[in-house]
């Protein structure tokens, strides 16, 4: 009797959960349809080192765009656009078949009054291409599942699920399961499926492949994706799969693991990876007994890229970046801001990142705490943002 009551509530829950989730986009809709149908010019925007979630949603929320008869411009950081990896870059070829894709000298050069900004799948100024661009838009839109923090940019306009509370609500796996509810509330007719499929893949990404961080409103947005409007799981599966190489690189810093109790797996690697090699590592811990996978290695510039990953979020890794470099995320899945370190040899380098590292989760940053050695690899400005 116990166990059917218990099973009951839970029935109960997971029903309202995905019912909030959608009522709470329906009512940002009308503010969303005022905001673009006002402007004169629509940008959109997504965080720098663009994942699959980030793509997948600035097609959906491009397509909305088209829908209310606006035909928006894809704001990107060059340099990054033009060393895309072949899978985004064919991601991109399907977008650029609708919008128009420019970087931010184009976008300084033609901006035109009443300007409209929408970011998708990022909240913090420094991490977009804009810089300090944000005062040159009469209105800006956010649509996130990340933690915000005082580097939030500057808007009322914003529909940020990231509900922290102990029985969680308002929140989503990704900004790919929020596009693809907007896209059904505005009845989007998606003619080319592989929208569709770029929003799975988006989805599937954050939640690595369901394993992590799945409500009941992710479970139901994946269901219809798949079973009515055709996403194609097979061709998902296959942006996820990895190389030999690129496995074996993944497993070598996995393989640098150092435990902090059982609670917190650690590793920081000794090559050159890129945001999404770093990723997988710290996806992969997590199949071992461990509250929270932290992984670090340097990136092709000397930067050290430190990526955070939550089994069941009971550590808050957000905050855990955010304390170590003024990173950010969520309690499943967060990153911080690239680091430079000083020291004499790569391995005092990765034993003071790794001091540094356990002296955030040990202090948690209550109180100030002295940073002696993490620095920027110069003090210009443009090194924050």
């Amino acid at each position: 009797m116990e166990k059917e009551l218990v099973q009951g509530e839970k029935q109960s829950f997971n029903k309202k959960q995905s019912m909030l989730v959608r009522k709470k986009i329906s009512e940002f809709k009308d503010t969303l349809t005022h905001l673009i149908e006002d402007s004169n010019q629509v940008y959109l925007t997504t965080h720098k080192n663009m994942d699959y979630d980030a793509i997948a949603s600035l097609g959906a929320i491009g397509l909305i765009c088209r829908k209310l008869k606006k035909s928006p411009y894809i704001v990107v950081d060059q340099d990054e656009y033009n060393n895309l990896s072949y899978d985004k870059s064919q991601m991109f070829k399907k977008i650029e078949d609708k919008f128009v894709v420019v970087n931010l000298d184009w976008f300084n050069n033609n901006k035109t009054e009443k300007s409209l900004l929408i970011a998708v799948d990022v909240n913090k100024q420094f991490m977009t291409p804009l810089k300090n661009n944000y005062g040159d838009f009469d209105n800006i839109i956010i649509i996130d599942h990340h933690d915000e923090d005082s580097d939030t940019i500057k808007t009322k306009n914003k529909l940020i699920l990231n509900d922290k509370s102990e029985k969680p609500i308002y929140i989503t796996s990704s900004c790919s399961e929020i596009m693809y509810w907007l896209l059904k509330q505005y009845k989007v007719n998606v003619k080319d499926i592989d929208y569709y499929s770029f929003l799975l893949l988006g989805i599937y990404l954050d939640t690595n492949k369901k394993r992590k961080n799945t409500f009941p409103s992710t479970h139901e947005c994946i269901s219809e994706l798949i079973d009515k409007k055709g996403a194609d799981e097979n061709k998902v599966n296959e942006y996820l799969s990895v190389d030999f190489e690129t496995d074996r690189k993944v497993q070598r810093l996995v393989d640098e693991t150092k435990w902090l109790t059982i609670r917190y797996a650690i590793g920081i690697g000794n090559e050159v990876y890129t945001d999404e090699e770093i990723a997988k590592a710290a996806d992969y811990a997590l199949k071992y007994t461990c509250e929270a996978a932290i992984y670090a290695g340097k990136d092709a510039t000397g930067k050290y890229l430190v990526k955070a990953r939550s089994n069941r979020g009971n550590v808050d890794i957000g905050r855990l970046m955010f304390d170590l470099n003024k990173g950010g995320g969520n309690r499943s899945s967060a990153a911080a801001r690239p680091i430079y370190i000083d020291a004499s040899t790569k391995e005092e380098e990765r034993e003071k990142l790794f001091k540094e590292i356990k002296d955030v989760i040990y202090y948690k940053k209550h109180n100030p705490r002295k940073r002696y050695y993490i620095k920027r690899k110069n003090n210009n400005k443009e090194d924050d943002e």
